[in-house]
């Protein structure tokens, strides 16, 4: 089968689409809750939903290709770009980077690469979805500050007009950050509130996407050391909080004493070792109640709950709502 090479600014100038990396506001008469469809004659379909603000622009792209395609950008970009996976399988190459970001569902990146010069590999008939975010250079530069040694060398990177990523390769998105994009995705407000919610769940998303990038910090009392073996040990929670885990056993896990695991986690992350697991359960729970089929006794048992009774009164007693009332008003997108 033969390969599709085509410019993203043809695409951009024929379909039209939105400049995903522009964070300049293109006047539209597109109902921001519903997708806009697009079909080009050489990479298929594709539909889009589109939110501009003040240094930021949100994005919604689900794309289906019907052969294989490499889409190159030769155009200079003065953004930061941000993209969180959620289907199908993009490869993607940038100027002056010397690592590729894969991306695959449930990963996420973040890239400056100012001298434009990225190539996109897609498949044929791959359906991908991407929940893309554009910020503004300057924006971006004064709210993540320069206190840590991540920051720091971000703020070089963009004083010098240098191509970086968050880190090398692509981080998890977390129970917490799918939880955020599917309330931007399925926001219904309208005018004011609708962009006040859209705007603060997307610097929360930024602000969870940075704490990963940053790794470990040094606080009050914990050596650097100890502090790297928490943030694996909270890296491990993230993969692994359907599991039950004893405090012994994740003492293990991280090589630290009961003690340091119990103060030190509070200390470093501001909750407990087990809150911070229930918060990783129940935020998880929400998102199977909202975007999937499952009944509340079977998330239940996705929890390891031995009564689904149990379950709801745990989960009203964090959520505020009985599963089964929110499960009764679940939304698609």
């Amino acid at each position: 089968m033969a390969t599709t090479f085509i410019q993203s600014a043809d695409i951009i100038e024929f379909i039209p689409v939105p400049n995903p990396q522009s964070v300049i506001h293109e006047a539209r008469a597109d109902n921001p809750h519903e997708f806009v469809t697009r079909y080009h004659p050489k990479v298929g379909e594709m539909k889009f939903k589109s939110l501009v603000f003040p240094h930021v622009h949100v994005m919604n792209l689900q794309w289906a290709s019907q052969e294989d395609v490499i889409l190159y950008d030769s155009t200079p970009v003065d953004t930061i770009n941000i993209n969180f996976h959620m289907a199908g399988r993009l490869d993607t190459t940038f100027e002056g980077l010397s690592h590729d970001l894969p991306m695959r569902p449930g990963k996420h990146n973040l890239v400056f690469s100012p001298e434009g010069g990225d190539t996109n590999r897609i498949s044929a008939n791959d359906s991908l979805e991407m929940f893309h975010i554009s910020l503004d250079k300057t924006f971006f530069s004064n709210i993540i500050g320069c206190d840590d040694h991540w920051s720091e060398r971000v703020q070089k990177n963009l004083l010098c007009n240098r191509p970086f990523s968050g880190i090398r390769g692509t981080a998890n998105t977390t129970p917490r950050m799918q939880s955020l994009i599917r309330e931007v995705k399925q926001c219904r407000e309208g005018g004011a509130l609708r962009n006040l919610m859209i705007q603060s769940k997307v610097l929360e998303l930024l602000a969870l996407q940075v704490e990963q990038f940053r790794g470990p910090n040094q606080a009050d009392g914990i050596s650097v050391g100890d502090a790297d073996k928490l943030h694996q040990l909270k890296y491990f929670l993230d993969m692994h909080f359907l599991e039950e885990h004893s405090l012994a056993e994740l003492s293990r896990i991280c090589l630290l004493n009961e003690f340091k695991v119990k103060k030190g986690f509070k200390e470093l992350f501001g909750t407990t070792v087990f809150g911070y697991l229930r918060k990783l359960r129940m935020d998880y729970a929400e998102q199977q109640l909202l975007d999937s089929s499952y009944s509340v006794e079977e998330v239940s048992d996705l929890l390891g709950y031995e009564h689904a009774q149990h379950f709801s009164i745990a989960f009203k007693k964090y959520r505020g709502i009985n599963p089964s009332s929110l499960k009764s008003r679940r939304i698609v997108a």
